[in-house]
């Protein structure tokens, strides 16, 4: 699931457009399939949001890449979920899991400071060290579940605003980064290519559609 910019979508979770007081290059979404350009990387961590970075499948390349992307991709195949109408989708995501739905806002406040370029605000780091607690401890098949959550957390979110607007405009989550072959970060356009593309694509796209169309079965409730 792509990097969260700006959706409107009442998550408070915003990208700025600069890297030290500089805009970022834009580049397409042929970016994405160039072995040239990787996701940013995260050094690994003992504890809470630096030991999450460090450990899931979008921060990493090469052979930690596969292994992490392979878990995923194992964890979601047998993923039963009931998609109840109205039902907050990460709460949903949740309960497949076999994990309280009361999470839901550990899951949020791990969301907010998932991305490297974010700061972590200071409830993260204690949600995430809950949510690996309930998960099974610091190993690879938690960091698979937790990326899982926190990146279907906002997406869904955005993909529920998007189709109540009618779909129409940007795609949900308009943009996305990498890191090019001299170092610099770029902002690469995901118009052509909403789920990613590449290597790193999204592995829940279906699991989202399913997740946003239950929710917006039954109006009013509150997906903030």
């Amino acid at each position: 699931m792509p990097d969260p910019v700006d959706v409107g979508d009442g998550s408070g979770v915003t990208e700025t457009l600069a890297v030290h007081h500089r805009v970022m290059e834009k580049m397409p979404s042929s970016v994405l399939d160039d072995p040239a350009f990787s996701v940013p990387r995260c050094p690994a961590g003992g504890s809470g949001v630096a030991w999450l970075r460090g450990s899931v499948a979008r921060f990493s390349e090469g052979a930690d890449h596969a292994c992490r992307r392979r878990l995923i991709d194992e964890l979601l195949s047998g993923l039963v979920v009931d998609p109840r109408p109205g039902g907050d989708p990460t709460a949903m995501l949740l309960t497949a899991l076999g994990l309280s739905e009361h999470l839901v806002a550990d899951v949020a406040s791990a969301a907010a400071s998932y991305h490297p370029h974010l700061p972590v605000i200071p409830e993260a780091d204690d949600a995430v060290e809950r949510l690996i607690a309930v998960c099974g401890g610091h190993d690879e098949l938690t960091a698979a579940k937790l990326c899982v959550l926190v990146q279907a957390h906002t997406a869904t979110r955005a993909l529920i605003t998007h189709l109540r607007r009618g779909g129409d405009g940007p795609p949900p989550i308009p943009s996305t980064r990498r890191v090019g072959p001299r170092g610099e970060t770029v902002e690469v356009d995901l118009s052509g290519a909403p789920f990613g593309s590449g290597r790193h694509a999204c592995p829940g796209r279906d699991l989202a559609h399913r997740l946003a169309a239950a929710a917006m079965r039954q109006c009013g409730n509150d997906l903030r």
